[in-house]
């Protein structure tokens, strides 16, 4: 993402002869001078602050009602489970149907499923199965909503700015993330789970209005083509991702890194009960911290943007988050966990930033909403993390089970350092 020395002192040099910090945001920004993006951009981060105040109400709402870190796990779960079987297929509509109406069914579809949330939440949970079910919907829509987003974003900015475009919208979404979890913390504490819920659902239907209006550059006449079927789509991006090495090994440390990391924030209400001995509102405060070291990952990666050891920068990254998590687990004060979970967000941010960039650069145009989809797939396997989290922690603690994993994520990096040359030089 750095293209060399010769091409950063230049940058250096025109940063201060244009009078340094007002040049550089504008340099950074520089995607928001497209119309459609911003559009674009303004759908992505309220569909996402939608899904920040959902996820912290649901996960709170189960283990209130339940006091399972298990069920609080699997709720969790059934957010990405579901594209196990869904994900290839959203990845294949994202490149037959226009994306914009892809992203506004998912998104209208996610509200009437906050909606029915919401109705559970008014009546008491008898039973998990309702809120499960509603979950795995919404989850379902999750991967048609993520390839068709990702992909939609070089369609607006061109490939040039591909990575760019992608960067931005990451440093917007972690931001929102922050600042919907804090929301969500604040609406569940003053008027409880089901205003929190309805709350998520208008923010659904506003993004799902938004992004109709996005203008996207016609797409070349061969990704237009008709072909013979969606499933002979799903096929073909099965049988080309399998068939390069290099993608293969993105999606298998995608898979892993779900697992082993990205788990930890099932069990956070957990953590923040049983360890911390938090409320609501310090929940909110915790994940909120996780979005502002997310939005710190994201804006790193607008800066590493140009830096070209991506595959590299991955595996290090990956590392690093292992590390992290590990010690999230070990704290037991908030103010250190607070500090610790900022390191959390900033390394997902950057592997998840990474990922979409590199998949993406590494298969033709035509494929690009199915390896999205691929990636999808692989972040699906996730309820692994989760259910052996909730395992582990309702068998020996919340503590001794995240730095379990963390542990793990490191041994995984370090051998994926020395044997993936492949991946190591993308």
């Amino acid at each position: 993402m750095v293209a060399g020395r010769g091409r950063g002192a230049g940058r250096f040099a025109i940063f201060w002869s244009m009078g340094g910090t007002g040049f550089w945001w504008w340099h950074a920004l520089r995607a928001f001078r497209n119309p459609a993006y911003r559009r674009l951009w303004v759908a992505i981060i309220v569909n996402g602050f939608a899904v920040w105040v959902s996820r912290l109400t649901v996960g709170w709402f189960v283990f209130d009602e339940t006091g399972s870190a298990l069920l609080t796990a699997i709720s969790f779960t059934m957010q990405s489970a579901p594209g196990i079987v869904v994900a290839p297929f959203g990845g294949a509509v994202a490149d037959r149907i226009d994306r914009r109406y892809v992203l506004a069914v998912a998104a209208a579809i996610k509200g009437l499923a906050a909606v029915g949330l919401a109705w559970v939440a008014v009546d008491g949970m008898d039973s998990a199965w309702p809120v499960i079910a509603l979950l795995a919907v919404a989850g379902a829509m999750t991967s048609f909503e993520l390839p068709a987003s990702q992909a939609l974003i070089p369609d607006v900015v061109g490939p040039d700015d591909a990575m760019h475009g992608i960067a931005v919208s990451s440093v917007g979404l972690r931001t929102i993330s922050a600042v919907g979890a804090l929301t969500g913390g604040y609406l569940l504490e003053l008027y409880g789970v089901p205003t929190a819920l309805a709350t998520a659902a208008v923010l659904h239907w506003i993004a799902a209005i938004v992004v109709i209006g996005v203008v996207v550059p016609a797409r070349p006449r061969e990704e237009q083509a008709q072909r013979r079927s969606v499933f002979a789509d799903v096929r073909e991006g099965m049988r080309i991702m399998i068939g390069l090495p290099r993608v293969r090994l993105l999606l298998v440390m995608t898979l892993l890194v779900e697992v082993l990391c990205f788990s930890h924030a099932s069990v956070l209400p957990v953590l923040a009960r049983e360890r911390l001995g938090l409320d609501e509102s310090d929940l909110g405060t915790l994940t909120a911290m996780a979005g502002f070291g997310g939005l710190l990952g994201a804006l790193a990666l607008t800066g590493l943007s140009e830096y070209r050891r991506k595959g590299l920068l991955l595996l290090i990254v990956s590392a690093l988050y292992g590390a992290a998590v590990m010690w999230l687990g070990l704290s037991s004060l908030f103010a250190m966990a607070l500090m610790i979970i900022v390191g959390v967000g900033m390394m997902a941010a950057l592997f998840d930033g990474l990922q979409w960039g590199l998949l993406q650069a590494n298969v033709p145009d035509v494929m690009r909403g199915r390896v999205l989809g691929g990636w999808m797939l692989a972040v699906s396997f996730g309820w692994i993390g989760h259910g052996e989290l909730g395992l582990v922690s309702d068998a020996i603690g919340v503590e001794w089970a995240l730095a379990l994993n963390g542990g793990l994520m490191l041994v995984v990096a370090a051998v994926a350092l020395v044997l993936a040359r492949s991946l190591r030089e993308a």
